[in-house]
């Protein structure tokens, strides 16, 4: 089984946690208390960094993207609108997550509120080629050409 390795930057900070075994998503809570304005779109910190890099070679390895959780929009009022968000197997920083507010009024979130989860997927870095000539069925249609 791999072990990904993670660094509290706050006391207080929740490390992800799956809620079942079942649960292929662990979730993430916000360190601190925060509050998200009207329309505002602000990274709100997990409070926790990966403490090395995740297991990565020439040929592929392991990535985490972060999902909202569920109840985050219908709850809160939030998304997160870079959803997924990906961290990168070397990213060094602390662990945060974009969200907007959909509302007019502010959200206020105290510390350890569950609001996204991180999924951790095994990547293949691929051979990119350019090539000669493109298959003619690939120049069909674009967005919404198959009539649904």
């Amino acid at each position: 089984m791999t072990t990904v390795d993670l660094k509290r930057l706050t006391a207080g900070a929740k490390l992800p946690t799956r809620a079942t075994s079942g649960s292929f998503g662990y979730d993430l809570a916000i360190a601190g208390d925060e509050s998200v304005g009207p329309r505002e779109t602000r990274v709100l910190p997990c409070g926790f960094q990966l403490a090395v890099d995740l297991p990565h070679d020439t040929a592929g390895g392991l990535a985490l993207l972060i999902l909202p959780r569920s109840s985050l929009a219908l709850k809160f009022g939030l998304i997160l609108p870079n959803s997924p968000g990906l961290v990168d197997a070397d990213y060094a920083g602390p662990i945060g997550i974009l969200v907007h507010n959909l509302r007019d009024d502010a959200v206020t979130l105290p510390a350890g509120t569950r609001i996204a989860q991180a999924v951790f997927v095994r990547m293949e870095f691929p051979t990119v080629a350019e090539a000669d000539v493109a298959d003619p069925e690939r120049t069909r249609g674009g967005f919404g050409s198959t009539g649904h």
